[in-house]
């Protein structure tokens, strides 16, 4: 029998999530966050205390935990507690996502609704696909990287750690969008993105 799923923050991003965890027949245990009073109802359940409680042994082993939490440092940052923790992160999926039987999908990665992942693809750990995005055969996310609702990455795309694609940005095939790069909002990228840069427009620069 599967675990009850804890989600890790309770912000906006978190509902989603947590919708998306009941869609998939997940039944939600409830949230962790550090600035939310306990007890306070959320959408699908309640918050039961601050991400602190994954050091209480039990706990940690008794749920499945899901990064609910859009910032990518801090979603990295709270895995990083998970993993101490030896605790399970859970990988949840919305059932009209298309994912290729060829494609994998990292642990604590949530995808999100109309998403398609196609063939060759390999999505890391603790990513977000959301909402409408595209991802094209022979990629690779890796953990923590973000794909905005709406983005679309041709083939061989290759995305570095904690990488952000803005919304409506379209990447061509072939590019390397190096660790820690954002590309904005609607922007087209024609051409490598260096790690920790920013990159805007059509063509983005």
């Amino acid at each position: 029998m599967s675990k009850s799923i804890i989600l890790l923050g309770a912000g906006g991003h978190a509902k989603v999530v947590a919708d998306i965890c009941l869609a998939a027949g997940h039944q939600i245990a409830g949230f962790l966050d550090d600035e939310k009073p306990a007890g306070l109802e959320w959408v699908g359940g309640k918050v039961v205390g601050r991400v602190d409680r994954l050091a209480d042994a039990n706990f940690a082993k008794e749920y499945a935990f899901v990064p609910a939490l859009g910032d990518n440092a801090l979603r990295r940052s709270i895995v990083q507690k998970v993993i101490a923790a030896g605790a399970q992160l859970q990988t949840v999926v919305h059932p009209s996502a298309v994912i290729s039987t060829f494609a994998s999908i990292g642990n604590g990665t949530v995808v999100m609704a109309g998403v398609i992942v196609n063939a060759a693809t390999r999505i890391g750990d603790f990513c977000i696909l959301n909402t409408g995005c595209t991802i094209d055969h022979d990629c690779v996310l890796e953990d923590g990287s973000q794909i905005s609702p709406g983005a679309h990455l041709a083939g061989h795309v290759h995305c570095g750690k904690d990488v952000f694609i803005g919304t409506g940005a379209a990447i061509i095939p072939r590019i390397t969008v190096a660790d820690r790069a954002i590309v904005g909002a609607g922007s087209t990228v024609t051409g490598d993105v260096p790690a920790d840069v920013t990159v805007v427009g059509n063509p983005a620069e």
